[in-house]
C-alpha cells in the first residue's frame, strides 16, 4: 500500500473534503453533548462518594476515557491526523476567516506557550481533581470552546492550537513514530509546476449561475493549515494529513503511504523548545505510569512531600511544588546518567607541553545531546502511553452502554453501587492476558527505542560517537527498568 490514495474505495474517500467536514461537525456536536450532560453536574446528594459520576457520567466518561485515551491509538498510527478533524482546530480556523488574521507575536512562538498550558492542566488536576468531575470537564470544555472562538477573532488560524493544546505537540513527538506518511510523488515535477495551487493562498474570484441570475464572491483556498510546502516535506512532525494539497495538487503528484515504524527518528535530536516539553511529558508519563507501584510513588513524591512539610505547607504548597519535581526536576533526573556518560566520552587526556595540548577545548553544549537522547526514547515514552490508554479502555469500556443509556450517570451509578441491581462492567480482556500485551508493547518500544539510540549517535561526519550511544542506551534502560519495576509489582506480584 504505497499508495492509498489509490486505492479504489478507500481513495475517493480521501480526496473529498466531505467526510472530514461531517466527521469534525459529528466532533462538535459530540463536545457540545459533553459540555451539556456535565453542565451543573457534580456529585449525587446522599452518597458519601467524593466522586460518583466519574465513570457514569456522559462528560466525565466520554471525554476523560474514550476522547483523551483514543486519541493516543490514533497518534500512535496517523501522527497528528487527529488534528485534521479536531472540532476545537477546526472552529478557530473558521472563525479566524472572519476576524483580525494578526500574527503570534514573537515571544508566544514556540513550544514554551503549550508548555505552560501542560503544566497548568497537571495543577488543575491536583488541586480540582477535574478529571473525576462532570461539572469542571464540563467547565473545561466550554472554556476551550471560548478560547477557540476569541483565539480566532484575534490571530490567524492555528492560533488555538499553537497557544492552548498541548495534544497537537504530543501527537507531532509521535508522528515521527507513525507509519503513515504524506510525501510527493516525485520532487522534479512539483520543481516544474508554476501554478503551485497547494500552497495558494490568494482569495479567488468564484462565479454561481442560475438562469439569468448570477451571483459573484471571493472565497479563500484551504491551502495547508500548518503552511508546508509538500514537495519540502522531510519528516511527518508537522503534517496534519488534512489531505488539502491533495485535492489541490494539478498534477497528481502526492501521496498517502505506509512505511516502518520510526522513519522520522533523525540523528538531528529535537529543537531546544520541543526538547523541554518532552521532558514535561516524560516527566507527568512517568509519574502517572508508576502510581499503581505505591512504593515506587512514595518514593518519586518524596521530595516535594518533604520541602512542603519542611516549610508548613498543605495540599496548597505541596502541589505545586509537585508538579515542577515532576515535570522538570524528575526528568532531568532519569536523563542525568546518560548525560554524565556522554560528559565522561568527552573527556580528554593528554600530556601536558605537547603540541596542541594545550589549545582550548571545543564547547559543550548540552541541549543538542538532551534533543538526542529525547529522540532516542520516543518510542518509549509513546508505548508507555498506549500501555496507559489500553488499561484504561480494558477496565472502563464495559461503562459505554450504560453511559448511553443514562446520561446524566446518577441512576446507572445507583443501580451498580447503591441498589445493586446492575451487575458491575466486566473488563475486555483478562488478567492474565493484559499482563502480556503489556509487557510485549514495552519490549516493542524498548527495542525500537535502543534502535534509536544507535540512530542519534550517528555524528554529520557519518561515524557513531560511543557517548552519545552510551548515553542513550543507558538513558532507555533506566527508563525502560523503572517502567518494567511498575508492571512487574502491579500485574505479577500483586
Amino acid at each position: 500500500m504505497n499508495n492509498l490514495i489509490d486505492m479504489s474505495v478507500i481513495g475517493p474517500l480521501l480526496r473529498s473534503p466531505w467526510p472530514w467536514r461531517l466527521v469534525r461537525l459529528a466532533l462538535l456536536g459530540l463536545l457540545l453533548a459533553m459540555a451539556g450532560y456535565g453542565w451543573g453536574q457534580h456529585a449525587i446528594p446522599g452518597v458519601p462518594v467524593r466522586d460518583p459520576l466519574m465513570y457514569s457520567n456522559f462528560a466525565t466518561y466520554l471525554f476523560w476515557v474514550l476522547w483523551i485515551m483514543g486519541v493516543v491509538f490514533v497518534a500512535a498510527l496517523c501522527g497528528r491526523g487527529w488534528c485534521t478533524v479536531c472540532p476545537l482546530g477546526w472552529l478557530n480556523g473558521r472563525v479566524s476567516r472572519f476576524g483580525l488574521r494578526r500574527e503570534l507575536p514573537v515571544w508566544l512562538r514556540g513550544f514554551v506557550p503549550v508548555t505552560v498550558v501542560l503544566l497548568l492542566l497537571q495543577l488543575a488536576v491536583y488541586f480540582l481533581a477535574l478529571h473525576r468531575f462532570p461539572d469542571y470537564t464540563a467547565g473545561l470544555l466550554v472554556l476551550m470552546l471560548v478560547l477557540a472562538v476569541l483565539l480566532g477573532l484575534l490571530f490567524q488560524r492555528r492560533s488555538f492550537c499553537l497557544l492552548l493544546c498541548p495534544a497537537g505537540t504530543v501527537f507531532g513527538l509521535y508522528a515521527r513514530l507513525a507509519p503513515v506518511e504524506l510525501r510527493v510523488k516525485d520532487t522534479a515535477v512539483c520543481a516544474d509546476c508554476a501554478a503551485k495551487p497547494c500552497i495558494a493562498t490568494a482569495p479567488v474570484a468564484m462565479r454561481a449561475t442560475l438562469g439569468g441570475l448570477t451571483a459573484r464572491w471571493r472565497a479563500r483556498p484551504e491551502g495547508c493549515p500548518v503552511a508546508l510546502v509538500p514537495a519540502e516535506i522531510t519528516d511527518s512532525s508537522a503534517c496534519t494529513l488534512c489531505l488539502n494539497c491533495v485535492r489541490t495538487c494539478c498534477n497528481d503528484n502526492i501521496r498517502l503511504g505506509l512505511r516502518r515504524f520510526g522513519a522520522d527518528l533523525a540523528p538531528a535530536g529535537l529543537g531546544a523548545g520541543e526538547s523541554l516539553f518532552f521532558l514535561v511529558l516524560l516527566g507527568l508519563l512517568t509519574a502517572n505510569f508508576a502510581k499503581v507501584h505505591v512504593a515506587l510513588r512514595e518514593k518519586i513524591f518524596w521530595l516535594p512531600e518533604q520541602a512542603a512539610q519542611l516549610f508548613g505547607w498543605g495540599a496548597g504548597g505541596f502541589y505545586p511544588l509537585a508538579v515542577a519535581w515532576v515535570a522538570l526536576l524528575f526528568p532531568l533526573l532519569l536523563l542525568a546518567p546518560g548525560m554524565l556518560a556522554w560528559l565522561a566520552a568527552q573527556v580528554r587526556v593528554s600530556e601536558a607541553g605537547r603540541a596542541g595540548a594545550d589549545e582550548p577545548a571545543a564547547r559543550l553544549r548540552l541541549l543538542p545531546v538532551l534533543g538526542r537522547q529525547a529522540m532516542a526514547l520516543l518510542p518509549l515514552v509513546m508505548t508507555a502511553h498506549i500501555v496507559l490508554a489500553l488499561v484504561k479502555f480494558n477496565a472502563k469500556l464495559g461503562y459505554l452502554p450504560l453511559v448511553l443509556q443514562d446520561p446524566g450517570g446518577v441512576k446507572s451509578y445507583l443501580a451498580l453501587n447503591v441498589t445493586r441491581t446492575l451487575p458491575a462492567p466486566g473488563v475486555l480482556l483478562s488478567l492474565d492476558l493484559l499482563k502480556w500485551l503489556i509487557v510485549a508493547v514495552l519490549a516493542a518500544g524498548t527495542g525500537v527505542s535502543l534502535w534509536a539510540g544507535r540512530k542519534v549517535a550517528v555524528t554529520p561526519a557519518g561515524r557513531r560517537d560511543p557517548g552519545l550511544l552510551a548515553g542513550a542506551v543507558i538513558s532507555v534502560l533506566i527508563l525502560a527498568a523503572l517502567y518494567g519495576a511498575v508492571v512487574f509489582e502491579w500485574l505479577f506480584v500483586r
